[in-house]
């Protein structure tokens, strides 16, 4: 993203920007001072992401030692990288695992997020961004799983596929 296009954007989505950079940064094995280096941040906003992957990655750790049969679904809300005020609103409102958020994302019937209170459009493209970050965001205009629901015989069986992936 062009540095034009960062200086347009608010306070709190550049920190969310700055978030996902580091995250996939130090996924792919950069130190944080080489992060910190080049995302140009200040000491106390690469703190801030340092002690935000700390949690999350924690909360993961603790979870795969005390359920080695859970999934990311079972990541509890409270431990993810989400704005605290956000992670408060979301537990209130009944959602505790990242699956109770994909499930109501998933549901048709069901009014979208922006529908809880204190939760609008920008807040819920956090959600977003977090789920499909874990693969769990569902495909709502997934083009290949329609046909293959319409035509079981187009379908993917491993080895042949009449539709073409991008």
């Amino acid at each position: 993203m062009t540095m034009t296009v960062r200086s347009m954007l608010s306070r709190p989505e550049q920190a969310t920007l700055n978030l996902e950079d580091a995250r996939d940064l130090r996924t792919a094995g950069h130190s944080y001072a080489q992060i910190r280096q080049k995302l140009g941040l200040t000491a106390s906003q690469i703190a801030l992401i340092r002690r935000t992957l700390k949690r999350a990655k924690a909360a993961q750790t603790r979870m795969r030692k005390n359920r080695p049969d859970a999934t990311v679904r079972d990541l509890s809300i409270g431990q993810s990288i989400l704005p605290p005020d956000l992670r408060k609103r979301l537990n209130a409102a009944g959602f505790h695992t990242l699956g109770d958020l994909e499930q109501r994302l998933a549901d048709p019937d069901l009014p979208g997020l922006e529908t809880l209170p204190a939760i609008g459009p920008y807040r819920v493209q956090l959600i977003k961004r977090m789920l499909a970050h874990f693969g769990l965001l569902p495909e709502t205009n997934d083009l290949k799983a329609a046909i293959e629901e319409l035509f079981p015989e187009l379908g993917d069986d491993g080895e042949t596929s009449l539709i073409p992936v991008p």
